[in-house]
């Protein structure tokens, strides 16, 4: 049934993607496109390409922090491979809503117990929000009248996509911060469906509600007092957010175009970012290119902005997609074999004990 569903959602990506292009590409010069493409330069292409792993690695980093903090030893490169199993789930999931599930599914099978796992993952989204928050202030106190300028008629949607991040890190830090903060919030979700006869055994699933609030409540009391952890990550993720923001001004300079600075065009993307993250679309497929395109080409022009929406969402998504779908079954196969060489070596256990 899951399987039907990534499918259907990655049929609707395609789908959406190909109406997109066709909107943006019908009205422009397509051989000035393709000419702006071909002249591309190779090293700042790399430099961009560089910059999109950055952003997925450094995710990797700041859950061994978390994890470390947790006393849970997780090596780099496993943290590293549960950040792309997470950036793949979430662009093939409505609202990024199927990379935490999977991460947690990964880790339990590293022997990490879903109540650490969870309260690791949900510390990181919460200080993963911050950052945002963090940035956008700063560029609202210091180039306030260049957002004003660049975001125009779509300040309104640029305010909403800065509340909805405020309202989900005041709820998120409700879970970690309350004790019974999660249960409260399990519980209610419990009756609200009970309510609308989608659960009809309510005793039943609170019971495993305590159950799983039991782990995870000894995981978050543990993160309560231990905010140090949180600076560090937040350092970390700021240089996640710069990164991937940095992306499209690699791009910028890869085109050959100058006139705006690295921190204009990083501001520009984050506006991008904060505008379109908040639609409930897989991978912000379809309204990202068509929102890069809008907001850039008083900068570069229509023809070039659709040169670098082509090339900046092919390396800080697409790119980035093919890379975690090989780092997913290259951890597909490695599970497998692990299965097989113990189903193997139950059968001559068991063979052995048979001979005695």
């Amino acid at each position: 049934m899951k399987n039907k569903k990534y499918l259907f959602n990655i049929i609707f990506m395609v789908v959406l993607l190909a109406a997109v292009f066709y909107v943006l590409l019908k009205d422009n010069d397509l051989d000035e496109i393709i000419d702006a493409l071909k002249g591309v330069s190779i090293f700042f292409m790399i430099l961009a390409s560089a910059a999109g792993l950055v952003y997925v690695i450094m995710e990797g980093v700041s859950l061994q922090i978390i994890l470390n903090s947790l006393g849970i030893k997780s090596g780099m490169l496993n943290c590293i491979r549960y950040s792309f199993i997470g950036f793949l789930f979430n662009a093939i999931t409505p609202s990024a809503s199927g990379g935490q599930p999977m991460q947690v599914l990964y880790m339990k099978s590293d022997g990490i117990n879903m109540g650490a796992s969870s309260v690791a993952l949900l510390f990181w989204t919460i200080i993963y929000k911050v950052a945002l928050i963090v940035v956008e202030t700063l560029v609202f106190i210091f180039m306030h009248g260049f957002a004003r300028q660049y975001l125009g008629k779509y300040m309104w949607l640029f305010v909403v996509g800065i509340l909805v991040n405020v309202i989900s890190i005041f709820l998120y830090s409700i879970i970690v911060f309350s004790k019974n903060g999660a249960k409260n919030i399990a519980y209610f979700a419990t009756w609200l469906l009970h309510k609308l006869r989608i659960v009809k055994r309510k005793e039943k699933i609170e019971k495993k509600v305590d159950s799983l609030i039991l782990s995870y409540q000894e995981g978050a009391d543990y993160m309560r007092s231990h905010m140090s952890t949180a600076a560090v990550v937040l350092f970390t993720t700021i240089i996640q957010r710069v990164s991937y923001f940095a992306v499209t001004w690699f791009i910028y300079r890869a085109l050959g175009l100058s006139g705006y600075s690295l921190i204009q065009i990083i501001v520009l993307q984050s506006f991008v970012s904060v505008c379109i993250d908040i639609l409930p679309f897989p991978g912000g497929v379809g309204v990202n290119e068509g929102f890069f395109v809008k907001l850039f080409a008083p900068v570069m022009g229509r023809s070039m902005a659709v040169s670098a929406m082509l090339l900046s969402r092919g390396v800080s998504f697409y790119l980035l997609l093919v890379v975690s779908m090989i780092v997913f079954f290259i951890m597909q196969i490695r599970n497998l074999h692990s299965e097989r060489k113990q189903i193997k070596e139950g059968q001559e256990l068991r063979r052995n004990n048979g001979r005695l």
